[in-house]
């Protein structure tokens, strides 16, 4: 962890960063929605991969569970059992330092069963955002962004932690969210809550996220279980995307940039504390998608 970010300059950097996503969304959304799938060539102009780091996950039952059945006969549905698999993440450390350094910092943690430090072993995977294809992972249950004595803190298990943005020092170069698998963290966010892209162009995130890393290893399947777990539509009504995330993205040009907009003041409401959305939120996963494990290879 790092020192406390001051509270003048941070408050700085939180508005012109706000201020920046709200004029942006409507350019990006309306851009994204005509952009085409990123070339061959594109894929291989890719940084360079500086760590490797693994996760292993798994997905719960409908009743959210995960104990392995002594009973299992023809009438256990098949498709209602846990999945379980890993995920390997190449983080770019030239391109994105303090980014990576930050997603290091919940990855590479000293176990102590006394007085555990918050770590991504002991994380959630709880939304599919339908309107950019982006899950949202890294939720460590107990941890929590707080003020005290005028600076931004963590708090868990008890105990208060320094905070700060991952924000780079010096002006680097975007790295667009141009195709599935990118590892990405929203600019004003001070947890370590992270996304990964699903489906091949999320340009609509270039104002608000920065890429850091990609998925170089998903054998089971992951990405793809994922977008069969039912979700929270704006609606309140439950959806299964079995036709897959990007058929079921798009809608209209405004009915897209109403969703972003919205996504910039709640994550805004976020940043500042406010929790009260917490609970009941567009995109929420209705299975338990657990980290039980994580480290560096």
């Amino acid at each position: 962890m790092h020192e406390i970010v001051d509270r003048e300059e941070e408050l700085a950097i939180n508005r012109r960063l706000f201020i920046g996503q709200v004029s942006a969304v409507a350019v990006t959304t309306i851009a994204s929605a005509a952009t085409p799938a990123v070339s061959a060539a594109a894929l291989n102009d890719q940084p360079t991969i500086t760590h490797k780091v693994f996760f292993d996950v798994r997905i719960s039952r409908s009743d959210g569970t995960f104990y392995v059945r002594d009973n299992v006969g023809s009438t256990t549905d098949p498709i209602d059992e846990p999945f379980y698999g890993q995920l390997v993440f190449g983080l770019y450390g030239k391109e994105a330092p303090n980014h990576v350094q930050q997603f290091l910092n919940y990855v590479d943690v000293p176990y102590d069963i006394e007085s555990p430090l918050p770590s991504y072993s002991r994380s959630r995977f709880t939304t599919l955002d339908i309107s950019s294809g982006l899950l949202l992972g890294g939720s460590i249950p107990g941890l929590e962004v707080s003020t005290l004595t005028g600076g931004n803190v963590l708090k868990y298990g008890g105990r208060v932690f320094p905070a700060k943005l991952w924000l780079e020092k010096n002006e680097m170069e975007q790295i667009p969210h141009n195709r599935k698998g990118l590892l990405t963290h929203r600019n004003l966010d001070l947890s370590p809550t992270f996304g990964i892209t699903t489906i091949g162009s999320s340009q609509s995130l270039d104002s608000s996220h920065t890429v850091f890393g990609c998925v170089i290893d998903d054998t089971a399947g992951f990405l793809d279980k994922v977008l069969d777990v039912p979700v929270l539509t704006d609606t309140g009504m439950v959806s299964r995307t079995e036709t897959g995330v990007e058929e079921s993205l798009g809608g209209s040009i405004a009915s897209s940039l109403f969703t972003a907009q919205r996504k910039v003041f709640r994550d805004a409401a976020q940043t500042f504390g406010d929790s009260r959305l917490d609970k009941v939120y567009d995109g929420k996963l209705l299975r338990r998608v657990d980290v039980s494990k994580v480290g560096v290879l």
